[in-house]
C-alpha cells in the first residue's frame, strides 16, 4: 500500500522532487501509514478503509514535507484533491495554515475509522 500512498502524495504535490526529497517523502509516507494504522478501530485494517486511508496518509506525509519544500522553493504552489484545494505561497502564516488544513482534512477523512482517544471527565459523586 506504500506505493499507492507515494503515488497519491506525488499526484497531490504536482511537482518534481529531488532524490533527497523523494527519500524524505518515502519515509514520511511510511510513518504516516504506521501512525494511521495504529489509530484504526479494533478489527479494521487499512484495506477496509483504503479509499480514506491512502489520501489521509498522503496528506499527512505532505504536511510533514511542506515546510522543507517552502524553504527550498518559495514560489506559490497548490494541492488539489477532489473538493480540497489548498494554495501554497505567500507568508509563512499562509503556509502554516495550509499545512494544518491538510492535517485537519486527513483527520476528517479518517474520523469514521479511528478510535476515539479523546480525553473526558467523568463526574463522580463525592
Amino acid at each position: 500500500m506504500i506505493g499507492e500512498i507515494m503515488l497519491a502524495a506525488r499526484a497531490f504535490l504536482n511537482r518534481t522532487l529531488t532524490q533527497d526529497q523523494e527519500e524524505v517523502l518515502t519515509a514520511l509516507c511510511g510513518e504516516a501509514m504506521r501512525t494511521w494504522e495504529g489509530r484504526l478501530r479494533e478489527g479494521l485494517t487499512p484495506e477496509d478503509c483504503r479509499g480514506a486511508f491512502v489520501p489521509a496518509c498522503a496528506w499527512t506525509a505532505l504536511a510533514g514535507l511542506a515546510p522543507a519544500l517552502e524553504a527550498g522553493a518559495p514560489a506559490p504552489r497548490s494541492f488539489t484533491a477532489g473538493d480540497l484545494s489548498v494554495s501554497m505561497g505567500g507568508s509563512g502564516g499562509d503556509w502554516n495554515r495550509a499545512v494544518y488544513r491538510l492535517k485537519d482534512r486527513a483527520e476528517e477523512l479518517m474520523a469514521g475509522y479511528t478510535r476515539d482517544d479523546g480525553f473526558f471527565f467523568w463526574e463522580v459523586a463525592g
